[in-house]
């Protein structure tokens, strides 16, 4: 066995579950993983770049993409490679997602398609985009015409993201997206329709954040947030990202010497336990 991807059951945005194995066991192996949407342009997932493991490994992207076909790539630097290196799944989700992708968890469902499943994407969202194309002009010495020096156009900006939730119904969602907005730095906007020229898994920045509540009108009490969002590359995806503290698996496993919990999951190996900590 090489890779072998998975749909993981965790609450919130969906993640994808990436197992390799058979690595040297003996002599640490040094990988990476990569993954692609459309077959042609790869991304490193996070933390997984010039890993150095024995063995096995258990690798979490919090950040699949949704709805399409994804392939996942194992490169091995350093020891033997096995085989599989490729593995394709698709991630099905009934909305979008906006989440930090430094902290997985501050995510919130966004529905484009009136299912009221998550704060809604209005009409005028993603109406207009701008694609910039810098270029510097310079004039020779008795020439009629310019020289341009021109650099690749720009991923989409200035891209405007309306999203409402309507209240009551929606408090929570709306209390997660303030904080998300209040909180995060960078943003991931995922699982949009295919239409939208955004990438799969698009990193945008947001800058100034309007939000209007309404109350006493006929549509009932309502948030809305615009954005004006730009495209850019993700922040270092050489910074891994735990799902499970310690305290969190601490508190599971209550008592918790070694000797006990192991006693708990005979047979278990380092992979099982790195796959799902939880009681079995």
């Amino acid at each position: 066995m090489g890779i072998a991807v998975q749909v993981l059951p965790d609450a919130g945005a969906p993640q994808v579950g990436i197992t390799v194995t058979g690595l040297d066991a003996a002599t640490a192996s040094t990988i990476s993983v990569h993954v692609s949407a459309d077959g042609l342009t790869w991304q490193v997932v996070r933390g997984a770049d010039h890993l150095v493991v024995a063995g096995a490994a258990f690798l979490r992207d919090f950040v699949p993409p949704l709805n399409v076909p994804a392939t996942y790539r194992l490169t091995v630097h350093v020891g033997t490679t096995p085989t599989p290196t490729q593995a394709t799944l698709t991630v099905p989700s009934p909305t979008a997602w906006i989440q930090d992708p430094l902290n997985p968890a501050a995510a919130v469902a966004v529905d484009c398609w009136g299912s009221r499943a998550g704060v809604m994407a209005l009409a005028d969202s993603f109406e207009t985009l701008t694609r910039a194309q810098s270029s510097d002009a310079a004039m020779v010495q008795g020439a009629r015409l310019p020289v341009a020096s021109v650099s690749r156009r720009q991923a989409p900006s200035r891209v405007r993201v309306h999203l409402r939730a309507v209240l009551p119904t929606q408090d929570a969602m709306a209390a997660s997206l303030r904080t998300l907005l209040d909180t995060s730095g960078a943003l991931v906007l995922r699982g949009l329709p295919a239409a939208i020229p955004l990438d799969p898994v698009a990193h945008v920045v947001a800058g100034a954040v309007e939000e209007s509540p309404v109350v006493g009108d006929l549509l009932g009490e309502r948030v809305d947030w615009v954005l004006e969002v730009t495209q850019v590359r993700p922040s270092a995806l050489s910074v891994a990202i735990a799902w499970w503290t310690y305290a969190e698996v601490a508190a599971i496993w209550v008592p918790n010497t070694y000797a006990e919990v192991a006693a708990t999951r005979p047979g278990s190996t380092y992979l099982d336990w790195a796959q799902s900590p939880e009681r079995p």
